[in-house]
């Protein structure tokens, strides 16, 4: 359930930052090959774990052109499209540490937030916002760390250095940071917690098909039988995983990656929405996926997957992203056109856009949790440009 930044490829891998820069996670639909005929992708986002009521019925509408009114004489003439709605809710914007930037990745029911703020010397530390309270997690003797994903027992998964400089696969209990190893690989990070279980990905090459999704439960770890170039980005309690497989190197064309769901063993693809490739980022615990998939006719669209089928979410926007889905069916995702955060309030309705906080240029929706609490960040211009984690209500 979240986003990436324009980084190193090894930032980008493991999720970390170099000093000066915010936090960047992998594996998003957006972090593909620059050379590839694509619609104009959402802006960098730092989005999303992630990111699950009755099932729909009915089949989202797909985004279709406006009919052209006719003239007098019979000629079409153009029409604009009306406005995209803006949704009744609230923007507001986290404290962060010492004034410095900050992100927000997960929420869970109880209200607890958790992400990344930036510290001294440009460096970003996982946090905790708690009733409004901003706290520094710390990490594991480096110089940065990254908070992904809480579960409902409080459970804080993510990644952060080490001394040496490599990056770890790590837990929060009780506040105090738990390191789960390498994973066999060179770096690791972990995505979501949900049960007794962590997901997350390892890396066994510095490169994007060198990465390896693997599952732990309790002390037990497993890698995914998936091919080459797999990510694990969210999990349920019934521990099902969603993630996407197939990820290649910008210089590796072409690209077939495919969303997939996984529980005890079996691998099943979710299929794509006609084009080539699909994303799995976020499920809810009704094992309903959504994502975003390439189209038969070459458009960039957001995907809800009912357990069976994957269908096209409404909305009038050209790249849209669907980050992650409550129980409730509520989704969330972001306008890449605008760069601003969105919601489907149902699978089967048309999208919306999230208001921004006064001052603020753009959004990204990254997490929602079942109460409809809904976390991201917007960014500022003034007095500098700068990223704050904020929750809209």
């Amino acid at each position: 359930m979240r986003a990436r930044m324009a980084l190193t490829a090894l930032a980008v891998a493991v999720g970390m930052v170099v000093a000066g820069a915010p936090p960047a996670v992998a594996n998003r639909p957006g972090d593909r090959p620059p050379g590839t005929a694509r619609p104009t992708r959402p802006k960098p986002t730092v989005v999303p774990s992630p990111t699950f009521s009755p099932r729909p019925t009915t089949t989202p509408t797909p985004t279709t052109s406006p009919t052209p009114t006719v003239s007098p004489t019979g000629t079409p003439t153009a029409t604009t499209p009306a406005p995209m709605p803006t949704a009744k809710r609230t923007a507001v914007v986290l404290p962060s540490l010492d004034g410095r930037g900050s992100i927000a990745y997960d929420v869970n029911t109880a209200g607890v937030v958790v992400g990344a703020a930036e510290v001294a010397g440009g460096y970003w530390h996982a946090v905790r916002w708690v009733d409004g309270r901003i706290e520094d997690l710390g990490t594991l003797g480096g110089p940065n760390s990254q908070a992904q994903a809480i579960d409902e027992r409080g459970r804080i998964v993510g990644t952060a250095q080490a001394a040496d400089g490599s990056s770890h696969a790590v837990a929060w209990v009780g506040g105090k940071i738990q390191d789960l190893g390498l994973t066999g690989g060179i770096f690791s990070i972990a995505y979501d917690t949900a049960g007794d279980r962590v997901v997350g990905v390892y890396h066994v090459t510095d490169s994007f098909s060198g990465r390896r999704a693997f599952v732990r439960t309790g002390n037990t770890e497993i890698t995914i039988d998936a091919p080459p170039g797999a990510s694990a980005l969210a999990v349920n309690e019934a521990g099902t995983v969603a993630g996407t497989y197939g990820y290649k190197d910008w210089t590796d064309p072409p690209f077939v990656n495919q969303a997939f769901v996984w529980r005890d063993g079996v691998l099943r693809s979710l299929g794509t929405l006609g084009g080539p490739t699909s994303d799995a980022t976020g499920i809810n615990d009704l094992g309903q996926v959504v994502g975003t998939s390439w189209t038969a006719d070459g458009r960039f669209a957001a995907f809800f997957w009912d357990g069976t089928t994957m269908r096209r979410l409404a909305t009038a926007s050209a790249s849209p992203t669907a980050q992650a889905v409550n129980d409730s069916g509520l989704v969330i995702g972001t306008d890449g056109t605008d760069g601003r955060a969105m919601i489907w309030p149902s699978p089967t309705a048309a999208s919306q856009l999230l208001p921004l906080p006064d001052g603020a240029g753009s959004s990204v929706a990254i997490n929602v949790n079942d109460s409809g609490l809904i976390v991201g960040h917007v960014s500022f211009t003034s007095p500098s440009w700068q990223l704050r984690a904020v929750v809209w209500r």
